[in-house]
Order: structure tokens, then C-alpha cells, then sequence
């Protein structure tokens, strides 16, 4: 979707993709909800959104399973129903809010289980004081060594080889594949706002513009106009980038967790 088109204007065949980072978190430490500027920054993203949204737009709503990111969900959504005055005004249909693993955060393997990093901190802050496992190690490695990258640790995740968090290229594809998902359909003017996590997000930006552009701020967003032939165009910033929708997964991602993933 080009920076100049607003959702809501994709006629039948193609559809458009809001992929949003969750509002400011009151911390990292556990699956922490929002804080009260969170709040604000989806309400704000809400209004906006709705500006954009012509008449008879037909509005889905996934998003990651985190307190977090389910939090900036149910505001925005709130906030998009009271700035349009309803549900379902001059044809326009907001959809309701359910969850969708293929946007979740970034997975950590824990114990041969595939959780979230959350649930992999708390694990690691409950162990006592002795010798690590390696999975903890790693977890320690990712949640200190990333001082000396300005990107934080997600800058580290992209660009250092892990044993235990999931592979940015398969984030990318599981993004792809929830996209893909939300236009089985193709109803006429087809809007997704999805409410997500940065990891998952710079990973799906890097694998198709060829460079990392760095931490999406709070509801800052990616755009995805899908075309009825499978092209798309994805825009970031100052970034437009048009691409064929990726294929199946490569042979060497797991097809069988990959296609059960989170469910």
C-alpha cells in the first residue's frame, strides 16, 4: 500500500494490511499490559485510522496474544468505533477483536516448547543463582549484550545467530502466511488492523527491503497492499518496496510446527 493511499481503498481482489507495534508497555520483565500514555497512543492511532476508512470498508481486527499487544487492541478499537459512531455506519463494518498467533511476538524454544520471549524471561528470573542452562545463558546473552547495539536487542536478535529464539526469517514468513490468511476472502475494500510486536515487525521490513531500518515506535506502522495477482507493496517510512507474496516456507522451516503454530 503506498504512503499517499489511506486504508480503505482497495477495491475487489486486493486488500490492505495495518501492521502496528503495541502502545509504551509498563515493562518487559513479564506479559505487562499498557501504560497510561500506551492507552493514549492507541486511542490516537485509532482516530486517525478512522479518518482514513471510506464507506462500506469491511475492518478485521487480529493481534498478538500479549497482554500488550491485546491491550492496544481493544483501544484502538474503541477509539475507531467512537470516531466512525458505530459498529456499522454508511456501510462501514467493524469487525471484531480476536487473537492470531501467526502475529505473536517473537517465539523463544523453551524446553522443546515454542513460547513467548515473555514466558521465557519469567522462566529465567525464576531459576536460582548456580550455573545456567544453555537456554538461559542465551536468554542473559540477548538481554545484555544488545547495550553495545543502539538498536536495543532486537537489533541484536537480527543480526547474531541464536539457538534458541526463532530465526527473523521465519518471523517474516509467519507474518506473510497471517496475511496471506486475512485475504482468503477478499470482500470488497478489505482493511486488516493488526496490533503486533516490533520484533516479528523489523523482520518482515528487513526481508523484503534488504536492510534493517531500525525500532518501530509505539503504533508506528507498516503498510501492505496485497493485489489480486499476489504482488504486494509493502511501505515503511520512506521505504516502498513491490514484491511477490513469498511462497510456501522454505523446506528448511519445520512445516508441521509452522502450520500448527500456536494452535
Amino acid at each position: 500500500m503506498g504512503a499517499a493511499q489511506n486504508a480503505g481503498q482497495s477495491g475487489r481482489g486486493e486488500y490492505d494490511v495495518v501492521l502496528l507495534r503495541h502502545g509504551e508497555t509498563v515493562g518487559y520483565d513479564a506479559d505487562h499490559g499498557l501504560t497510561p500514555l500506551g492507552e493514549e497512543q492507541a486511542r490516537a492511532r485509532g482516530a486517525a485510522l478512522a479518518a482514513e476508512l471510506k464507506p462500506g470498508t469491511t475492518v478485521v481486527m487480529p493481534h498478538a496474544r500479549s497482554a500488550r499487544g491485546t491491550a492496544t487492541a481493544v483501544t484502538l478499537r474503541a477509539a475507531l468505533v467512537e470516531a466512525l459512531g458505530g459498529e456499522h455506519v454508511d456501510g462501514t463494518d467493524i469487525g471484531p477483536l480476536y487473537t492470531e498467533p501467526w502475529f505473536d511476538n517473537l517465539r523463544f524454544n523453551l524446553h522443546g516448547e515454542a513460547v513467548d520471549t515473555a514466558v521465557a524471561v519469567i522462566t529465567r528470573l525464576g531459576l536460582p543463582d548456580g550455573e545456567l542452562p544453555d537456554w538461559a545463558a542465551e536468554y542473559d546473552r540477548f538481554d545484555t549484550d544488545y547495550r553495545a547495539f543502539a538498536g536495543g536487542p532486537i537489533e541484536y536478535w537480527l543480526h547474531n545467530p541464536t539457538l534458541f529464539f526463532e530465526p527473523p526469517h521465519v518471523a517474516a514468513h509467519r507474518f506473510w502466511r497471517g496475511i496471506t490468511t486475512l485475504g482468503a476472502d477478499r470482500p470488497e475494500n478489505l482493511v486488516a488492523i493488526v496490533c503486533t510486536h516490533s520484533a516479528p515487525m523489523r523482520a518482515f521490513v528487513a526481508t523484503a527491503i534488504g536492510r534493517d531500518p531500525g525500532e518501530p515506535q509505539n503504533l508506528e506502522e507498516i503498510r501492505v497492499r496485497v493485489g489480486p495477482d499476489e504482488s504486494a507493496t509493502i511501505t515503511y517510512r520512506d521505504h516502498v518496496v513491490h514484491m511477490r507474496v513469498p511462497p510456501q516456507p522454505p523446506p528448511w522451516i519445520d512445516r508441521a510446527w509452522f502450520e500448527s503454530f500456536g494452535r
